[in-house]
């Protein structure tokens, strides 16, 4: 069994209310006019929600996306638990092969605006990084920006930036007095005038240390989220809908145990779908 792409006079209004219709037949209850809680779509108990605010055709690969999730746990009920697993929709294949092509049509599908900010903010702080490092090894050869570098410290910690070692804004209470003072690592030439140019370079650092921290902390959380089995099949079958011949190019031993499985019914209500709409 082989899948053939969407016809050229494709109307996605008219496509996505017949696929409504044709899922809330199977006793699913779809509901197109709300927010979907702040996300594209989401399902839950035997419903499916889908955002009002995307465009007809987004609307038609996000309620396939839920519809697969819904699938997905009817064939194997772990998926709540512990996401899924691929062994069970893909048996008797290579399965480290299936996810580097999931992968692949995951990356194809989803390109995901976020993630792609992430990494180019990622870059960007990790070249200002290196490049304040280099000024500072002019001067002092001996400086590793992995470890603390004493000669900067002492004349740092003895003076109230020391707290932007930690933090890139800090409120200061006054010694005797309800005043505080507020300190910022955009602003420390002029809070800490005393101390010498490559010491606030060294505060710079650590600033930015700690963001490239934080974006790589999302970045990773975001690529274990799409490497989960359900995400990777949901998004499989997404992309089989918007262009069946590039997503088999792109996981040609993926497709082949999908169409087998699915000829045979192991997909369940799936194939109605797919036999009906794609």
């Amino acid at each position: 069994m082989e899948l053939e792409s969407k016809p050229v006079d494709f109307n996605a209004k008219l496509v996505f209310e017949q696929m409504v219709e044709f899922i809330s037949s199977l006793g699913i209850s779809v509901h197109t006019n709300t927010k979907a809680r702040g996300h594209q779509g989401f399902f839950l108990d035997g419903r499916i929600d889908i955002s009002t605010n995307l465009a007809p055709e987004r609307k038609i690969e996000v309620l396939i996306h839920e519809f697969t999730h819904m699938i997905h746990h009817k064939i194997d009920p772990s998926i709540a638990k512990n996401h899924g697993s691929l062994e069970v929709l893909f048996p008797n294949s290579d399965l480290n092969r299936i996810e580097q092509e999931l992968l692949s049509v995951t990356r194809f599908v989803h390109q995901n605006k976020s993630l792609s900010l992430l990494q180019q903010n990622r870059d960007k702080v990790t070249k200002e990084i290196k490049e304040l490092s280099a000024l500072i090894k002019n001067d002092y050869p001996d400086f590793k920006r992995s470890y603390p570098y004493k000669k900067f410290e002492k004349a740092i910690k003895s003076t109230d930036a020391k707290y932007l070692l930690k933090y890139d804004r800090v409120k200061v209470k006054v010694f005797l007095s309800t005043k505080t003072i507020l300190y910022s690592v955009d602003t420390v030439e002029k809070d800490f005038p005393n101390l010498e140019a490559h010491a606030y370079n060294y505060i710079r650092i650590k600033s930015k240390q700690r963001t490239l921290k934080k974006i790589s902390s999302r970045i990773n959380r975001l690529n274990s989220y799409y490497k989960r089995p359900s995400e990777l099949f949901a998004r499989f079958v997404e992309g089989l809908f918007i262009d069946t011949q590039k997503v088999s190019e792109l996981a040609p031993h993926a497709y082949l145990v999908f169409c087998k499985q699915l000829s045979q019914n192991k997909y369940l209500e799936l194939a109605d779908l797919i036999n009906n709409f794609f």
